[in-house]
């Protein structure tokens, strides 16, 4: 990257944050489109493996100026737009996404049934739960990640019951954390959503849940604007809040060390998504124990999120 070159950053959640910290020798601006920075790790405090979001996001912001209230609307060539109360203006530079993640929608997941009240994202979830209200009494999470169990574990204090229904099981925290919070856990998917005026029944593919409140928390990137360079969770869901500032470093270094991009092909996530010759570094969205091939080498991950060395020609990571 040109030392005399600018860049921009959309979203000041801890990927963005991190990105700004890492970049060294460039002018770099962060833009957030809440009235406040730090994102969903702002105000989490459920560590993994003794780490706290929270406590990162704080030191990274100090000293950090970030725009806040603004909102990205259209890329060009060389920069972005975006709209605030002084109307719309054009920040010049090299754009880098780092928009967080999104809520699968209940069309996505297949559930069907009345909408009645009673149903939120886990973002809304997430708000309520800082402005110190609930979103019912008997509450259904439906996701098992980091963010789901961290919203859980402020539930169980405030809700008569707390249960998480999932598919796929967190890279990061067990069912037996889960359980030992006070929160119900199951495996499954939900299929229908009954109620007249709120949510009164979840139906499952194995029971029937009676709560008065969904949270849909099966998460997906999030990369409205169609960016090439994303951060953290704008790339893939990253449930670590260390490995969300690694992550952030590993894009810092490739676009430092410059040279053409190749994306990075196969079936595995493998964050940043792109490399170079001079960089070829990617953070593979498996866990503990996965077999994967690079090139002609098998490799079994020792920790979730881990980091390897791509070797030399088509950049490409593959299940084993």
């Amino acid at each position: 990257m040109a030392r005399e070159e600018k860049v921009v950053v959309i979203g000041s959640g801890l990927s963005g944050l991190a990105l700004a910290d890492s970049l060294r020798g460039v002018e770099v601006e962060v833009y957030e489109v809440r009235r406040e920075p730090g994102g969903f790790f702002a105000r989490d405090d459920y560590p993994v493996d003794g780490v706290r979001g929270s406590e990162l996001v704080s030191r990274l912001l100090a000293g950090r100026k970030v725009r806040t209230g603004v909102a990205a609307f259209r890329l060009d060539e060389g920069g972005a737009w975006f709209l605030g109360e002084e109307g719309a203006f054009r920040a010049e530079g090299r754009v880098v996404l780092a928009t967080g993640f999104r809520e699968r929608t209940a069309v996505e997941l297949g559930v069907y049934g009345c909408r009645p009240a009673g149903v939120f994202p886990l973002t809304a979830a997430w708000d309520f739960a800082n402005m110190g209200y609930s979103v019912g009494d008997r509450v259904l999470i439906y996701g098992f990640n980091h963010y789901t169990l961290s919203l859980a574990s402020r539930l169980v204090k405030v809700c008569d019951k707390v249960v998480i229904l999932y598919r796929e099981p967190s890279l990061v925290h067990s069912v037996d954390e889960a359980l030992r919070l006070g929160v119900e856990v199951e495996r499954g998917r939900v299929r229908r959503v009954e109620g007249r005026d709120r949510v009164e029944l979840v139906k499952t593919d194995s029971s029937e849940l009676r709560v008065d409140a969904l949270v849909l928390g099966e998460l997906a990137p999030w990369n409205p604007l169609g960016g090439r360079l994303l951060a953290g969770n704008a790339f893939m869901v990253i449930e670590s809040p260390l490995k969300l500032v690694e992550s952030s470093r590993l894009l810092a270094e490739l676009l430092e060390a410059g040279g053409e991009l190749r994306r990075v092909e196969g079936g595995v996530p493998a964050f940043p998504g792109y490399v170079s010759e001079k960089h070829r570094r990617v953070m593979l969205g498996v866990g503990r124990g996965a077999r994967v091939r690079l090139g002609d080498r098998i490799v079994t991950t020792e920790e979730p999120y881990q980091v390897v060395e791509l070797p030399p020609g088509k950049p490409r990571v593959e299940v084993a």
